[in-house]
């Protein structure tokens, strides 16, 4: 196991419903970070296709976006958490997330457990978490809202993770009436929870958020609100970006001293 990897995080500017421009543009991101040595790259929730309102027609099946993101980590030689999307299967509709090595093979998958009120109309609840070795240590998966819950990190910690990987799609709007008095609310929600649970669990927490407005034609939109980070225990936020464009950062870190072993 190597003690030391470089982890690319995209602040990905997603194209809504348009999985086919969300793929190419991903391939760029990836290809660029393999040429700059990174050995893991993590992309947003949702990040193929954005918000899909439940309807079932944007739903993958039978692992399509799987077996491309598989293809691509196999191509530049670099391990990929595959961002997020929502998949029917024979046990239900879930929110999904893998980490596929740098041979393509998939080391973990995670179904989302704890659902944001608009998913919860459409999508199955998961229980089991995902824990798994890597070449850089022991990592974990979750998606987004999970990241409200210490329990779901308890469960990881007991497995003795190291690092925890968090795709994310979170928007201003999720404030609602609380924009009117803290326009930063979601901002600093998701600062202080990505440094709180690094240094509750003692792990690295990579989170990777999505960026930009996407603006819909009923007028509704998500102000996504990046803030994508790199948070550890004894250094705090080694790596951030404090807006909502989108960009890609490469950290070097360092997993040896996150173990309880």
């Amino acid at each position: 196991m190597k003690n030391t990897l470089k982890i690319a995080v995209v602040q990905f500017s997603v194209a809504h419903l348009k999985p086919e421009i969300n793929l190419k543009r991903a391939e760029s991101f990836i290809k660029q970070s393999s040429q700059n040595n990174a050995n893991v790259i993590v992309f947003p929730e949702d990040f193929m296709t954005g918000s899909i309102f439940g309807d079932r027609r944007y739903l993958d099946r039978n692992h399509h976006f799987l077996n491309q993101f598989q293809k691509l980590a196999k191509k530049y030689s670099i391990d990929i958490v595959c961002g997020s999307w929502m998949e029917d299967t024979p046990r239900g509709a879930f929110s999904t997330t893998n980490y596929v090595d740098s041979t393509g093979k998939v080391l973990g998958t995670y179904h989302k457990n704890h659902l944001y009120l608009s998913e919860k109309k459409f999508l199955t609840p998961e229980t089991k978490i995902s824990v798994f070795d890597t070449k850089y240590g022991k990592a974990g998966l979750i998606i987004c809202w999970d990241i409200m819950f210490p329990e779901i990190f308890q469960r990881m910690k007991a497995l003795d993770v190291q690092i925890v990987y968090c795709p994310s799609y979170w928007y201003k709007e999720i404030a609602g009436a609380r924009l009117k008095r803290n326009p930063d609310a979601e901002e600093n929600r998701v600062d202080k929870l990505c440094l709180a649970r690094a240094k509750e669990n003692n792990i690295i927490l990579v989170y990777a958020n999505a960026s930009d407005v996407i603006q819909y034609s009923d007028g509704a939109k998500d102000t996504l609100i990046g803030h994508s980070q790199i948070a550890a225990p004894n250094l705090g936020v080694v790596a951030k970006l404090a807006h909502n464009h989108e960009k890609m950062i490469i950290q070097k870190l360092s997993t040896k001293k996150y173990s309880t072993k």
